[in-house]
């Protein structure tokens, strides 16, 4: 019965060996940078698009953050999409200076319809963009946020997930264990495959897609994971997502085990 046993788990010591190998190349791969001579001259123009649902509290901070990006104020315009929402926060965004479309619909509920319906409507303006850039409403950008993007458009590539940083590492436990995990995953998993040249994944917001790309191979991502989800529907047409790792987001994280839950 032993033997037997010993025979069944070779089959799992395999995978797990090979999984182990996998990312220990990863990991090591993770730990140097290319060397890039980046050319920083503006010429792709952004639509930036905010999904927010009752974020009154953080979505004003966010606009005014974006309106000081170190990037010609010609060349991107700021949406706010008011989801559903029963506080101020399109108000607030508005003052601020957001360009807002108010959405209702209590039967296509989250972030993936919120995002599908207003590209549809920027498709209809009279202005045309050459990419989306997507954030959440409680995030802070780094100033140089769009020039670093414009950069890797410019390498010719269509699907960009920016680094991932944290707005709050310090607060609590929770978010400083939150904040970890991301600083590991941006350097020993995005960073490590843009290195070797493989597909890395979008993470949610801090998100550069290039607006043709929406509209040869449709959005229509509207699970939970709405990112990974049209991750893995380009890589089956042979999209890869690449990393722009100077291209910083600080993104909340949760404070208590039950938000995080």
């Amino acid at each position: 019965m032993d033997y037997i046993l010993d025979l069944l788990m070779i089959p799992l010591q395999v995978i797990i060996v090979f999984y182990t190998l996998y990312y220990f190349v990863l990991a090591v791969a993770g730990m140097w940078r290319r060397k890039e001579k980046k050319n920083y001259t503006p010429k792709n123009s952004f639509a930036i698009i905010v999904c927010a649902h009752n974020e009154e509290a953080v979505v004003g901070q966010l606009v005014e953050n974006l309106k000081i990006l170190d990037y010609p104020k010609e060349l991107y315009d700021i949406f706010v999409v008011a989801d559903n929402c029963t506080d101020k926060t399109a108000e607030i965004a508005r003052n601020a200076g957001a360009i807002v479309h108010e959405r209702e619909n209590k039967e296509e509920v989250g972030k993936g319809y919120a995002m599908g319906w207003m590209f549809n409507r920027i498709y209809e303006m009279d202005r045309e963009y050459d990419a989306f850039v997507i954030f959440d409403a409680d995030n802070l950008v780094h100033p140089h946020f769009l020039a670093e993007m414009n950069y890797h458009l410019e390498l010719g590539e269509p699907v960009i997930q920016g680094y991932l940083n944290a707005k709050n590492p310090t607060d609590t436990w929770v978010a400083g264990t939150f904040a970890i995990a991301f600083w590991q995953v941006n350097h020993m998993w995005h960073l490590a495959k843009y290195n070797l040249g493989l597909s890395t994944a979008l993470g949610g917001t801090g998100m550069c897609i290039r607006t043709d790309i929406i509209k040869t191979y449709g959005w229509d991502c509207n699970c939970l994971t709405e990112d990974m989800e049209f991750s893995m529907k380009l890589l089956i047409h042979g999209v890869k997502t690449t990393w722009a790792h100077d291209a910083i987001v600080y993104d909340e994280k949760p404070l208590t085990f039950m938000q995080s839950w």
